[in-house]
This record gives C-alpha cells, sequence and structure tokens, in this order.
C-alpha cells in the first residue's frame, strides 16, 4: 500500500513553540510550516508560545518547561495530553512525532498506542543525555528516529539497532538572500542561546589575542549578566552584546560579517552555523559534534579540537588574514548550506513517515 503526504497526519509534540527562544524551537516550527506546504495535516500538541496552526494546547496555566526534573515534565505532558482523549475524525495515517530526550520518547510512545497512531517517531536534537539502556528501552516503540547531531545518530542507532536518519537544522529560507536592511558590520559573528555549555568566556578570550578584530554576540540567556561583567573586567572594547534578536535583524548582521565563530563545548547540529554559511560566512567551530558533513576543512571553515584560544585564533587568521581566501570560503559556504533547504529536510522526513505508517497500518 503506499499513500502520498496528503493521506498523513502528524501530531507534533514538544512543549514549546515560537516565539519562545531556542534552535529547537525553530527546526520545529520550520519542519511543520514545510510539511503543510507539502500537504501533510500537522497537529501540534504544546504548552506554550504560539501554534501556527493547527494545535492543542496542553496544561495551558502551568510553564511545563519551568519544571524539574525533566521526568517529571515529561510525564505531566503526556498524561495530560492522554487524559484529553483525543479524536480526530479525519481518515489520514497518523504518525506521533515526539521531539525531545529519551523520557519524553518514553511517554510519547505510551500516549501515541493510546492514540491509535500507526507509527511512532522520535527526533533528539542535542546529545544524548542519560545512560544507554534508557534510549534502548524509550525507543523500543519508536518506527523511525531522527538526529539532530551525527554523533548522536551513531549512537543511537548502534543502541537501538534502528535505522536512525541524520537530519541537521537548516537555516530560514531567508537567510539565502540579501537583507532587507543593513546592519553595523563586524568581523567575527557569535549567535545562539548565552548557557553554560555554548561556553562564551572562550570567545572573550578569542577577544583578548584579537584586539584588532570586532565581534558581535547575539543572543539571550541566564549568562548574559555575568558575561557583561566578566567583559567589563577585562576591560575588552571590541566584543558587544546585541541581546535576543529576531531573524532579520541577525540576517543583516550575518550578511555584513566576515566569519562565524561556535565555541560550544556539546552541539547537536549548529542552526546558527548553516544560517552564517546561507550568508556566505566561513564558520569556525569547536569540535562539539561530529561536522564532517558539514565543514569541508579549510575550504568553507574549520573545527578545532581544542577548546584553547590560542588556537581557535589561529584557525580564524587562515580566513581573516588573506582576503583571496575568504571569498573563496564564502562562496563554499554558501554552497553547503545550499544543501541543506527546509524543503529537502520535510520531503524526507515525510517519506520515511510515509513508509513507518504504511508498515504500521498493515500490522
Amino acid at each position: 500500500m503506499t499513500f502520498d503526504p496528503e493521506h498523513l497526519h502528524v501530531i507534533r509534540c514538544y512543549g514549546r513553540l515560537p516565539p519562545l527562544p531556542g534552535g529547537m524551537e525553530q527546526h520545529i516550527a520550520a519542519l511543520t510550516a514545510e510539511q503543510r506546504k507539502l500537504g501533510v495535516q500537522v497537529t501540534e500538541l504544546y504548552n506554550a508560545g504560539a501554534p501556527s496552526g493547527e494545535s492543542v494546547q496542553i496544561l495551558p496555566r502551568w510553564r511545563l518547561d519551568r519544571l524539574h526534573p525533566y521526568l517529571l515534565r515529561e510525564s505531566l505532558f503526556y498524561g495530560a495530553a492522554a487524559s484529553k482523549r483525543l479524536s480526530f475524525s479525519d481518515k489520514r495515517y497518523r504518525v506521533v512525532h515526539v521531539h525531545g530526550d529519551w523520557p519524553s520518547f518514553l511517554f510519547g510512545s505510551m500516549f501515541a498506542r493510546l492514540l491509535g497512531a500507526d507509527a511512532v517517531a522520535a527526533t533528539i536534537h542535542e546529545w544524548a543525555r542519560g545512560s544507554p539502556r534508557f534510549y534502548a528501552l524509550a525507543l523500543r516503540n519508536c518506527d523511525a528516529v531522527f538526529a539532530t547531531g551525527r554523533q548522536e545518530a551513531q549512537l543511537l542507532q548502534h543502541l537501538t539497532g534502528k535505522t536512525v536518519t541524520h537530519l541537521p537544522s537548516a537555516p530560514a529560507d531567508l537567510f539565502f538572500s540579501p537583507p532587507k536592511r543593513n546592519a553595523k558590520a563586524s568581523d567575527v559573528i557569535v549567535a545562539g542561546s548565552l548557557i553554560a555549555r555554548k561556553n562564551l568566556d572562550l570567545v572573550l578570550g578569542v577577544a583578548e589575542r584579537r584586539p584588532g578584530l570586532s565581534i558581535a554576540v547575539y543572543g539571550g540567556g541566564p549568562e548574559l549578566p555575568r558575561l557583561e561583567s566578566l567583559l567589563a573586567k577585562k576591560r575588552l572594547n571590541n566584543v558587544q552584546f546585541h541581546g535576543p534578536v529576531d531573524q532579520e535583524t541577525l540576517h543583516s548582521a550575518m550578511y555584513e560579517g566576515k566569519l562565524f565563530l561556535n565555541t560550544a563545548l556539546a552541539e547537536g547540529s549548529p542552526t546558527a552555523a548553516l544560517e552564517a554559511m546561507a550568508c556566505g560566512l566561513p564558520v569556525v567551530l569547536t569540535r562539539s559534534n561530529d561536522f564532517s558533513d558539514l565543514i569541508d576543512e579549510g575550504v568553507n571553515g574549520r573545527v578545532v579540537d581544542k577548546w584553547d584560544a590560542d588556537t581557535i585564533a589561529a584557525a580564524m587568521d587562515e580566513f581573516l588574514i588573506d582576503p583571496q581566501r575568504l571569498s573563496r570560503a564564502r562562496k563554499a559556504a554558501r554552497r553547503t548550506a545550499g544543501q541543506h533547504r527546509w524543503v529537502k529536510k520535510a520531503q524526507t522526513v515525510t517519506q520515511i513517515m510515509i513508509a513507518s505508517a504504511a508498515k504500521g497500518h498493515r500490522r
């Protein structure tokens, strides 16, 4: 039995939606929008944020993302979703798509069985936290598994024996075009949530070693006050924190930049790096994941093995001190980003879901 995207109904489960910030939230929103364009019916099950279409809000009086531990949060979310006794009158094949970590997959697959779904899909967006046996258990009843990080895809495939699809995020379409407004030019762009694992102290270390470079940091988060205090203590005048900004502002800044820098200790899929590449910026990344399918060493960027300011600054110099090499790297970065478009991701995910649902429907 075969069927097309218009026969597919995806119940997408994750607690947060934009405009709440986060690369994971942007990934989910972009995938939803593109699948709807393909004709897929998508119902978002969420707790906070603003849905863009058909949706069901779970426990609207509570902000579940503020609850800890994670296990408690997910049990409440999926327990409340099950208690709603959701019923869909459409005759489409249903796939429950769960985004998160192993507790999400465990409770999400239970919810899918109660809903009578034809298949369960799981996406892990960051690194695999928790014991491997938890993942083996939680993913046991998942029919399709996606991972935004290459290392996670390999690890989960080894743990579960299932085929795991590596599915990096993608830039929004606007990053592939010139911006509508100009921004102040900066040599180096840093973007992302300002949380501990992003390791922004190292950016300040690089700034100390290259005082002639202007560095612009975009993003908000709990680390911002401490980083601003550290910046003042170091008396650096070549770093500016811009705080959280909208996509158009970030797009303008990246388009005027020369290079993108990410010093994270752990990453899944570096969406901001792909956005920068779409704007023509080569990228320098710390080896916080396996980026071999994204970075052509020395051509469109570099991945450094050491979380060391001198090593990172030297990798940046390779592009910034040679205008001809920088020009070639800009073109190469755009070519690589062009291979990562949301329309392609949505087609891949949809076809895998169709195959999984067809198998489930026959069982």
